[in-house]
């Protein structure tokens, strides 16, 4: 990645630790256009953080509103973005209607699949090749790569290893593995 591009990306250490989820449009961003931006806008704001920044905003709380953000950015159902943080629809709907945050487990979910579309979004910057960057439909690949069984991952799929930090760990080995190989 060149140094302009670093310096381009805003501090966010100054950030209020609840403010990290702040999008534009906010909950009311629809439809997969505005759900792309601010799908976006998270991953470049989880590449250019600090762990203790991550931390906090996971402690602080993840909006049941994301969900909506995640599948309308991956083309996926909101029963399987759901799925994948390990929120029941009848667990979500109660939040959503509440206005309350969604559980601890989630959040740590959602901070995870962010990860790792940032580090997929990591190594295709520093690939070298623009033109690679602009052709990928980055949003559309992870979805369908975190639903496929990985002999890397034990024939699971990534969003199943998403459960705890190790198997966290384990995805991000295997894009890092890739490296060579990313999506044409």
């Amino acid at each position: 990645m060149c140094a302009a591009a670093v310096r381009a990306r805003p501090a966010l250490s100054s950030r209020r630790p609840g403010d990290f989820w702040s999008v534009q449009g906010g909950a009311q961003a629809a439809g997969a256009k505005a759900s792309r931006k601010a799908f976006g806008d998270l991953v470049e704001r989880v590449m250019s953080s600090t762990g203790i920044v991550l931390f906090d905003a996971v402690e602080a709380g993840v909006p049941t509103w994301l969900v909506d953000v995640i599948a309308g950015a991956t083309g996926q159902s909101a029963s399987t973005v759901m799925d994948i943080i390990g929120v029941s629809p009848t667990t979500f709907r109660r939040k959503d209607e509440a206005g309350e945050l969604l559980p601890d487990v989630a959040g740590h979910r959602v901070m995870g699949l962010l990860r790792v579309a940032a580090t997929l979004r990591r190594l295709l910057e520093e690939s070298g090749d623009p033109e690679l960057l602009k052709a990928v439909d980055l949003d559309a690949w992870l979805a369908d790569w975190m639903h496929e069984p990985l002999p890397e991952l034990g024939r699971r799929t990534p969003a199943e290893l998403l459960r705890n930090p190790e198997g966290l760990r384990a995805v991000e080995q295997v894009l890092e593995r890739m490296r060579g190989g990313l999506p044409a």
